[in-house]
């Protein structure tokens, strides 16, 4: 430790003395500030990925960034990116590393330095397991009844373009959902990272990585660091020491493993209920009481009888689904004490439960039971109990109440 402490203060004092300027704060002022701020994408799943439109992200890149910050003695704040405008936001000083499964490229070195690499990769193709012969190749790949699709911005869309320039190529916005459109036929193949494309076909069982064991180039994976020697000298070191200690290559295989799965678990629950506030709005309006017991059982019951048909545990539906619904009174009792004592009137946009609110809710109730049947290895493995927390543990329905929020994940994450 005092060994680390000397060797940080050389640092700082070299760092103070240079005149080469960077993007962002060096060394010395992230250091004085105590603030590492760490720019990313975070749609690259198992590299970084956001929860919801929350200021919360998971995935390896996300770790890495964590014990970084931890290592300089800073605190970590994580700040929004995208692809197409990372270099942009960079030069912008908006933070001070980037990090998400980036690439070293001739481009990006002009603008900064990167870390000693942590990953290799390279572009493999993933499409639908009946393609997996079709395309093997870039000659099969790059001809014009092939629909080839890719994220903006990226080396992805870059390779497409120059090796693939005779396909239909469609550049589409969102990374996170690109490979729904796949499965369900609107494009024949994405190129994407091996890493990302082993990862996807786990979560997507209609997909299949083409020989990800052989991608078509290969690439390094790092930080990208602004021009300061000794904040380099720093972050390789310290990554230096999480790869010879093993630590680095456990990260990866944590990240690689980490039940992804539960994303749609958790995005059905956080959408039942930020309805509790429409809900409320209808409610209010006509002066109707909150709880309605006899329409709480038949919804239960009819969660339970349709869980049934996927194999559900009954007691695991009634468990679940009783915590939404108190998980629901719970803000809508906070709603109307706030417009009692802000004595408010009638509200123009409140829906009509029954044309608007139940269909909503009914069709939330398949995803969610879905997603649950989906997960029922996950959820009943006792020894993954702090991955559910932590893929769970962020609704941006806990705006509306913290308390709610966590009432409604508490059966499935075992915490209160």
């Amino acid at each position: 430790m005092r060994a680390t402490n000397l060797l940080l203060c050389l640092l700082l004092t070299a760092t103070a003395s240079t005149t080469l300027a960077g993007p962002a704060q060096q060394l010395a002022g992230i250091t004085a500030s105590g603030e590492l701020r760490v720019g990313t994408p975070a749609d690259y799943k198992p590299y970084t990925y956001r929860l919801g439109h929350s200021s919360d992200y998971l995935g390896l890149d996300i770790a890495l960034a964590a014990g970084l910050a931890r290592h300089l003695g800073v605190r970590l704040t994580m700040v929004p990116t995208s692809w197409p405008t990372l270099l942009q936001d960079w030069e912008a000083d908006k933070f001070d590393i980037a990090v998400g499964g980036i690439s070293i490229t001739p481009e990006r070195q002009q603008h900064g330095l990167f870390s000693m690499p942590y990953q290799r990769d390279g572009k493999t193709p993933i499409a639908r397991c009946e393609y997996r012969q079709r395309f093997q190749t870039l000659a099969q790949i790059n001809q014009p009844d092939v629909r080839l699709i890719v994220n903006p911005g990226g080396t992805n869309e870059r390779f497409a373009r120059s090796q693939a320039p005779r396909a239909q190529l469609t550049v589409y916005p969102d990374n996170v959902t690109i490979f729904g459109q796949l499965v369900a036929g609107k494009a024949d193949l994405m190129l994407t990272d091996a890493m990302e494309a082993r990862l996807q076909q786990r979560l997507h069982p209609e997909l299949c990585a083409i020989h990800p064991e052989a991608p078509f180039d290969s690439a390094d994976k790092a930080m990208l660091l602004p021009r300061d020697p000794a904040l380099k000298t720093v972050v390789d070191q310290w990554l230096q020491a999480r790869l010879a200690s093993g630590a680095l290559q456990a990260d990866v295989d944590h990240w690689l493993t980490f039940p992804w799965t539960l994303e749609p678990l958790r995005q059905a629950i956080d959408e039942r209920l930020l309805l509790a506030e429409p809900v409320a709005r209808a409610k209010w309006n006509r002066q109707a009481a909150i709880e309605d017991l006899p329409r709480e059982a038949q919804v239960i019951a009819a969660a339970v009888r349709q869980g049934s048909a996927l194999g559900l545990p009954a007691q695991r539906v009634e468990a679940v689904f009783r915590a939404q619904i108190e998980a629901s009174k719970t803000v809508q009792r906070e709603l109307y004490a706030r417009w009692r004592a802000e004595h408010a009137g009638r509200f123009a946009d409140a829906p009509d439960l029954a044309a608007d609110i139940r269909p909503r809710l009914d069709a939330i109730t398949t995803a969610l039971l879905a997603a649950l049947a989906a997960n029922r290895s996950v959820l009943d493995d006792a020894s993954r109990r702090d991955d559910v927390a932590l893929a769970l543990r962020t609704l941006d329905a806990s705006a509306l109440s913290p308390a709610a929020a966590r009432q409604a994940l508490a059966p499935l994450t075992g915490r209160q």
